[in-house]
């Protein structure tokens, strides 16, 4: 069963409960237990920062609305003053440096908003990849991928680990760059900029905060406890995913893109990013594919690793394997089941968990060649 909770999804046929935490990760770098599934981890002790997790766990908001403190409105940009610290007390006033920096990354922020269209590129991205999908690629009689390969394409930006908490808390994940994000189960995003010092508080009613990782609200000290934790976890424990593979050169982002939704089936888990990107990765062989509704390509990451770079176009004109073409496939139903969930939701009598349940049964394509 699937329970679709606006920004993110939650797939309880694949939680497991038990004596101990069984979290659903990205490949992990060590020893697997014989007795467990491929890329089950067993969580008994975290280390660093310490965080219970209980068996009831709750976020404490301040609000009703989920923002973490009290602000001014000034120019468009919310500064905060004489908060109280996550070690007590009442922080000092940040500095000019400081509150430029808040000012320099709200703007960049409010610029950029305006040009993304409200489902990120969705729309778009179904578009490009059923024009693939209808020319059956896989079918013609002399298919030249080399022409289709543009290194050039190379997404901008990638999810390369995560794990999957959502029974308790929510999904924590690594980008490419070295930012770490994490969803909650209450719709909020904290993100941590690749720099290590800067987080980006997102609330569910998509208001904005920025802070320091070394001076933030007393509200969001739960948050970023967990932040911390999810970090150290991947860091210690996870593979980096497309390691070798190297971001478009001269891409400098200036808004750190972040989770929109996501849902996971039996065979996969589906990563849908605020920058259009929509990435899928395989449990099975640990084989993904990265599309960029953007630059209109797709990058597809094999079993040992290797990448390539297509344009959606030119598969569509020259055609490509079989392993590409099902991959593709899957992915233009998830694109859809992204679309009609969606769209479901937008009524809360819709929002039933038995249209959301059809929506993950379709299993991942057998690998081939």
């Amino acid at each position: 069963m699937v329970i679709m909770k606006d920004s993110n999804v939650i797939d309880l046929s694949d939680t497991e409960v038990g004596t101990s935490v069984i979290v659903r990760t990205s490949e992990s770098n060590g020893g697997m237990n014989n007795n467990m599934k491929d890329n089950d981890t067993v969580i008994t002790k975290p280390e660093r920062p310490t965080v219970t997790f209980d068996p009831n766990p709750t976020i404490h908001l301040t609000n009703s609305d989920g923002s973490p403190v009290k602000s001014m409105q000034k120019d468009g940009v919310k500064k905060v003053e004489n908060v109280t610290t996550s070690k007590g007390g009442v922080a000092p006033s940040i500095t000019n440096a400081q509150q430029a920096a808040v000012t320099q990354q709200a703007t960049a922020a409010q610029q950029s908003k305006p040009d993304e269209p409200s489902d990120c590129y969705l729309k778009d991205l179904y578009s490009q990849v059923t024009s693939v999908v209808a020319s059956k690629p896989d079918e013609r009689e002399n298919i030249n991928e080399e022409e289709c390969e543009d290194p050039a394409a190379v997404p901008m930006i990638w999810v390369s680990k995560w794990v999957d908490y959502s029974d308790k808390y929510g999904l924590g994940y690594q980008l490419c760059d070295e930012s770490i994000g994490v969803l909650f189960n209450d719709f909020t995003k904290l993100l941590l900029l690749a720099d290590g010092e800067n987080i980006h508080y997102i609330e569910r009613s998509s208001a904005e905060h920025y802070h320091q990782l070394k001076n933030y609200p007393a509200a969001l000290n739960k948050k970023v406890t967990l932040l911390r934790y999810f970090r150290n976890y991947m860091n210690e424990h996870l593979v980096k995913a497309a390691a070798s593979m190297c971001p478009r050169e001269g891409d400098e982002l200036a808004r750190i893109p972040s989770l929109r939704t996501y849902f996971r089936t039996r065979s996969a888990i589906i990563l849908h990013l605020t920058n259009g990107t929509l990435q899928i990765n395989f449990f099975e062989d640990h084989t993904k594919i990265i599309l960029c509704p953007l630059m209109g390509a797709v990058t597809y990451i094999d079993e040992k690793r290797n990448f390539r770079t297509y344009r959606l176009a030119s598969l569509e004109k020259y055609g490509c394997r079989p392993d590409l073409a099902n991959r593709l496939r899957y992915a233009r139903n998830m694109i859809q089941k992204f679309l009609v969930t969606k769209s479901s939701t937008t009524k809360p009598s819709s929002a039933s968990s038995s249209s959301s349940t059809t929506s993950t049964t379709q299993h991942a394509p057998t690998p081939t060649a």
